[in-house]
């Protein structure tokens, strides 16, 4: 076996000089992320007596030496010998006694000697308390999640803080928020919260006193998220931010049209991956899968407008401040209260300690429960969303009665305006779901197009139809003799029938209608037609063929319409 040295020259080998440097391991650190392990070195060097700055080496890559001239230039000489890096590398490990050091780089929940114990950047809690030598080490965007107050104020205190939250605002707001904050402490989830609201209603400050539970600092001004952030660098934020609230602040779609799809995407992908729990499957240089990246905690959206589209909207709970919505004064006392909220947090997460996995299977189990007969309730997400806040409450009021923060009586009131608060909530957001119907967007956009003489219908025969003026046509100077002259405006996009009371649409002008429908109709007509047909806004189909649609002589030729009834354009609720 050969004999290795380190001496102020550098490495030899049964006396054979292998490097001009030495270098040595001083700590192998385990980086976890909370799903895999990755092994790290730091690593220190000097030639003769000047030293080198420690660098830190993937294990993976610490064989191939390519990291010395990387890092510390072309002075470090490797002598060319047989089997030189092999010696070398056989020499560092021999010779170094490095520091053995876990490291965790997220928050939330993980398991240290067989227990559930929470990672936050001042340690871990456990059923015990605060163990600050855990060693977490968070990204900068995430440096100011601690849970290690320094605030001097009791856990009854805190927690009545907390809840007191819940009366600054609209109820049905403020209870969704606030419950929506400790149900991210719990474990994943796969909805989000949206909070909307023109500039001055003061969004941005009461999702920081809610962001303000997992770390005192990130106020209004130090949010850990952006939404003018690039994709990649949300979802690692959001990775990282794990089983705790992550506020991503400002959406504002404004600005190019290229900006405005720009930002709908990076939404569109960060709440796709929070409702899927899944990220994009991505290749390394080497063709191998590595891990993805999606949200694990719960995120708390605010911006000037509510996101489009009904598959992003049925993954958000919406929530919209309209001004003088939240009491300046409440909200004043409720900032002054900053430090209070992570004692409070800090203290719920004690409790889930004690008994994680019997919590959760009972918060589960009412939340499917909820679920289960509430099924009418908007799109199928939301009972599951209502219900998981539902839980969330019962389990919290539990929490502050068992441990004497508040009264029986205030218990009782609490949990009965809470679940009024969510299912008022729970209703609102079955508005923002029919908003985004495509079935409803056609024909609000149909009505649109035909108000605003964009197009126009035409009679079975071709010419006039009753009614014109309402249905895309201009009224022009009468004749000599008294007659009404009418110009149709713009494409004929369809024929009305009368006797049968049907509209028919044009399937060839399906591209000219999306077009007015400012990205609500991102979908392929066969899409759109399946779920006017599910919606049962088609009068008629073909079903011989298999087809949504219809082959009708309409102005003496056979054309492929889209069939509907006159009511369903033109409401009667709408003449009147």
């Amino acid at each position: 076996m050969s004999d290795y040295t380190l001496t102020k020259e550098g490495y030899f080998r049964d006396g054979e000089q292998l490097t001009n440097f030495s270098a040595t391991i001083d700590r192998q650190l385990k980086k976890h992320d909370g799903k895999k392990s990755e092994t790290f070195l730091e690593i220190s060097g000097k030639i003769g007596e000047d030293d080198y700055p420690t660098i830190t080496v993937a294990a993976t890559d610490f064989g191939k030496f390519d990291w010395i001239a990387r890092s510390w230039g072309m002075m470090p000489v490797i002598y060319p010998l047989p089997n030189v890096e092999r010696d070398l590398k056989a020499a560092m490990q021999t010779l170094s006694e490095p520091e053995m050091l876990d490291l965790y780089i997220h928050t939330g929940w993980t398991q240290i000697d067989n227990q559930d114990m929470y990672l936050h950047g001042g340690g871990a809690i456990s059923k015990k308390g605060n163990n600050p030598d855990v060693n977490v080490e968070l990204p900068h965007d995430l440096r100011h999640y601690t849970l290690d107050p320094v605030a001097k104020v009791t856990s009854r205190g805190a927690f009545r803080a907390s809840l007191n939250l819940s009366t600054i605002g609209p109820p049905e707001i403020m209870w969704s928020l606030l419950l929506a904050t400790y149900r991210a402490a719990i474990g994943e989830t796969d909805f989000a919260v949206h909070l909307s609201g023109k500039t001055g209603t003061f969004k941005s400050e009461v999702c920081s006193l809610m962001q303000s539970h997992y770390g005192e600092k990130m106020d209004a001004r130090h949010l850990p998220g952006n939404w003018s952030s690039t994709p990649n660098a949300i979802e690692c934020q959001c990775y990282r931010a794990k089983d705790a609230l992550i506020v991503i602040d400002d959406y504002v779609p404004t600005g190019t049209s290229w900006q405005v799809r720009g930002l709908n995407k990076t939404m569109d992908q960060i709440i796709r991956g929070q409702g899927n729990q899944a990220g994009r499957a991505r290749l390394t240089d080497t063709s191998n899968l590595q891990t993805t990246m999606y949200p694990r905690g719960l995120i708390m959206s605010t911006g000037e407008d509510v996101p489009s589209g009904q598959s992003i909207r049925a993954r958000l709970l919406i929530c919209d401040l309209a001004p003088g919505d939240i009491d300046p004064k409440k909200l004043t006392i409720a900032q002054n209260l900053r430090s209070s909220y992570p004692v409070a947090m800090r203290g719920w997460i004690q409790h889930l300690s004690g008994d994680l996995k019997k919590i959760r299977d009972g918060m589960e189990k009412i939340s499917t429960e909820y679920r289960d007969t509430h099924r009418d309730l908007g799109h199928a997400r939301t009972p599951q969303m209502i219900g998981e806040l539902k839980a969330t409450l019962e389990a919290l009021i539990s929490y502050g009665m068992r441990n004497e923060f508040i009264t029986p009586d205030e218990a009782s009131r609490l949990v009965g305006s809470g679940l009024a608060s969510l299912e008022k909530q729970g209703r609102e957001q079955m508005n923002y779901l029919r908003d985004t119907e495509p079935s409803d967007v056609f024909l609000e956009i149909l009505r649109y197009v035909l108000s605003a003489h964009l197009g126009h219908l035409r009679s079975k025969s071709g010419g006039i139809p009753d009614g014109p003026g309402e249905l895309g046509w201009t009224a022009q100077a009468s004749t000599s003799s008294g007659v009404q002259k009418w110009k149709a405006s713009g494409p004929t996009i369809g024929w009305l029938d009368p006797d049968k009371e049907e509209i028919y649409i044009d399937q060839n002008q399906f591209p000219f209608i999306q077009k007015h429908a400012g990205g609500k109709l991102n979908m392929s007509r066969q899409t759109l037609l399946k779920r006017m047909k599910d919606a049962a806004i088609l009068s008629r189909t073909d079903d011989l063929r298999n087809r949504n649609t219809m082959r009708v002589m309409l102005g003496g030729s056979q054309r492929t319409v889209i069939t509907m009834a006159q009511s369903q354009v033109f409401p009667e609720d709408d003449k009147k």
